[in-house]
């Protein structure tokens, strides 16, 4: 399976990017792409009802699309699923579809009139779930002529009415709320919360050369400010016994001057070592042993992770977008963050409250999450 896709408007309702999609992925023997993009899907066998998770082109699509299919499969084991994507990610896709039964996986059809109907025609659905992508416009006319159940799961509003939105945040739902597309508005709260590790391995900090009472600090942003924050991290001198995580939050446009976890024989690093986060497998780890953290920019995946950790974290301009992290505390500059994290190290008091207060936060949102995945899910069951 291929993990290059298109863009979002390779699936969307326009001619000529579904056919440049379509031609570029026959041309590169990628044809089941092309004829799951012209709606040549085939249900998974069996005789029960049959209801449609549509994800889109991002991880966190994949991510959220899996952890509502396998919520419904638990609810529901008489109905046969199907769930689409627009990004193929053998690794976040296979560990979240082991044992599923009665599931058609797949690329999905892209929103032009005749996929939309060949699509239809061959799933025949009764219920669709939209999973953080955009609206499909010709998918959902289609659908309210056929009468299906339509829910909107971390999306943003509709052009047409939706049976229920379930919006991430405070945006989304204020969103939809201005829209009234929703005839039921579920409060905000945003399932990545449930994907962070809330009990995380505190070891790194002894294996890491800083011993049990060493000070790890992590820092996590765009790939093109990395370096001169290693570099501001590295002249300032209370930080020379230290030790300084850092992990990006887009693809690395250079190497960063840091050796790379992936690679790390767990041997100490010296004092003032950097070690460049680039397995994410090792985030819930650098969240939890770091002394103090600060995101730069950062996705709400990392953010709930980050939080989880129960230290203190601070946020850059970047996360303004975000809006769970308007709690966190504004640092505008590199300068700012180190005078923070040099008042953490000797106020231990205050990391553990700041900290604290971070992770209630966590465990808040997770809350409000299991109640509305449990009305979601007694929806399903309803239907």
């Amino acid at each position: 399976m291929s993990s290059s896709v298109p863009g979002s408007q390779a699936w969307g309702p326009g001619f000529w990017p579904v056919w440049q999609a379509n031609l570029r992925d026959r041309l590169g023997g990628e044809h089941a792409r092309a004829n799951a993009r012209q709606g040549y899907l085939r249900p998974p066998e069996g005789r029960g009802r049959l209801l449609w998770i549509k994800a889109g082109n991002t991880p966190q699509s994949l991510r959220l699309g899996l952890e509502l299919l396998g919520a419904i499969r638990q609810k529901r084991h008489d109905l046969r699923l199907v769930f689409t994507f627009e990004l193929d990610d053998p690794i976040i896709l296979e560990p979240g579809l082991k044992g599923l039964r009665a599931t058609g996986v797949g690329y999905g059809p892209s929103d032009r009139p005749r996929a939309v109907a060949r699509v239809l025609e061959r799933l025949q659905p009764f219920a669709l779930i939209l999973v953080d992508t955009p609206a499909h416009p010709n998918l959902l006319r289609a659908a309210r002529e056929r009468d299906m159940h339509c829910l909107a799961f971390n999306t943003q509003p509709w052009p047409s009415p939706a049976e229920a939105a379930y919006p991430a945040d405070s945006l989304q739902h204020q969103a939809w709320e201005a829209s009234g597309q929703a005839a039921y508005l579920a409060p905000p709260a945003d399932p990545l919360s449930l994907l962070a590790e809330a009990q995380a391995d505190v070891t790194l900090r002894a294996i890491s050369g800083a011993g049990e009472a060493g000070r790890l600090w992590w820092w996590h942003g765009p790939a093109g400010e990395a370096g001169a924050w290693i570099e501001a991290w590295g002249q300032d001198a209370r930080f020379r016994a230290d030790r300084l995580f850092v992990s990006l939050a887009d693809e690395p446009g250079g190497q960063v001057p840091a050796r790379r976890i992936s690679a790390w024989d767990r041997s100490a690093l010296p004092e003032g070592g950097v070690m460049w986060v680039d397995d994410a497998h090792w985030l819930a780890a650098v969240a939890s042993a770091c002394t103090a953290g600060h995101l730069e920019r950062a996705d709400r995946a990392v953010f709930w992770q980050g939080l989880a950790g129960g230290r203190p974290l601070s946020a850059g301009r970047g996360m303004s977008a975000l809006p769970a992290a308007q709690g966190l505390s504004r640092c505008e500059d590199p300068a700012t963050v180190l005078q923070r994290w040099a008042g953490y190290a000797v106020d231990t008091l205050g990391a553990r409250r700041d900290g604290d207060a971070g992770r209630r936060r966590f465990w808040e949102e997770r809350r409000g999450v299991e109640a509305v995945m449990a009305e979601l899910l007694q929806r399903v069951f309803d239907w």
